[in-house]
């Protein structure tokens, strides 16, 4: 296999470009409206979905990286772990593409310069499992992915204080910031509910079961949707809109989920993440042009 057709794959496959690509960029929509980075220009905008898919990726390779031997036992049918891409090869584009970060961090401003290091070093030190035991993941597989999940937290409070370029958030954008941090909750679910049971003992559907991981996921979809109804009227969308996307979005969450749960097929799973990404980017763009 080319070295392009490798990172093609990897990039489709392993880092899914495309469907985080447009989950990112309705996220930048509605950063837009309530911070009217309209009035800073579209380069604006461009930054950030980049800088985002940036520090994605380097997130990724950094997980390749870290679960390298576990994956090697668990899931040998991963690029990686055949060898058709090298965790070297791969860590010179994470390099690559965290520089890229800092560049854009300049074009933002001074906080964004400052605080471009910090976040770096929070998901460095995530990497390395928070300095936690070997087998804090295994006793506390919830908790720690918790905390894994905070980098997206971390995350998205640096490009607002960054697209600010101050210190000072309204309650509005913290309100955001619990609702991203839901979605991207609700995302990590999505990927780790499957049919069958794994060996290895890292997907929420080997903890909780199908139907408990399912349960969990509709749970957070609900939270999301309240707190979306919040944000909606907070921006000024008006109560009828909010209110039938609010009830629309949520019947396909169920849905999905329902037939997937009830299929049990593998081939549904695909169903189940339309329902994840239509419902997401149906919430943003409610809240982006609502």
């Amino acid at each position: 296999m080319s070295a392009i057709k490798a990172y093609s794959q990897y990039l489709l496959k392993r880092f899914q470009i495309v469907p985080l690509s447009i989950l990112v960029l309705s996220d930048v929509l509605v950063i837009s409206r309530i911070v009217e980075v309209d009035n800073q220009g579209w380069w604006t905008q461009a930054a950030v979905f980049f800088m985002v898919l940036a520090y994605l990726f380097n997130n990724r390779v950094g997980d390749d990286k870290r679960d390298f031997e576990f994956d090697a036992i668990h899931y040998p049918e991963r690029a990686v772990q055949k060898g058709t891409i090298g965790i070297k090869q791969l860590e010179t584009l994470g390099t690559i593409t965290m520089a890229l970060m800092a560049l854009l961090s300049i074009v933002l401003g001074w906080t964004s310069v400052m605080l471009v290091l910090p976040v770096w070093f929070f998901g460095w030190w995530a990497k390395k499992d928070f300095s936690l035991p070997v087998t804090f993941k295994e006793n506390y597989f919830f908790v720690y992915n918790f905390l894994n999940m905070l980098q997206m937290f971390v995350l998205q409070v640096f490009i607002y204080l960054s697209l600010l370029d101050s210190f000072e958030m309204r309650p509005i954008i913290w309100l955001h910031v619990a609702f991203v941090f839901g979605l991207s909750l609700q995302v990590e679910v999505t990927r780790k509910v499957k049919v069958a049971k794994t060996k290895a003992m890292d997907l929420y559907s080997d903890r909780m079961g199908m139907g408990g991981s399912i349960i969990l996921w509709l749970v957070l979809g609900l939270v999301c949707n309240l707190i979306f109804g919040v944000l909606g009227v907070s921006m000024g969308v008006g109560p009828i809109i909010i209110l039938s996307a609010m009830g629309c979005l949520f019947l396909i969450q169920v849905t999905g989920a329902l037939l997937y749960f009830k299929s049990k097929k593998e081939s549904y799973e695909n169903l189940f993440w339309l329902a994840m990404i239509s419902t997401y980017v149906g919430q943003n763009l409610v809240l982006a042009y609502g």
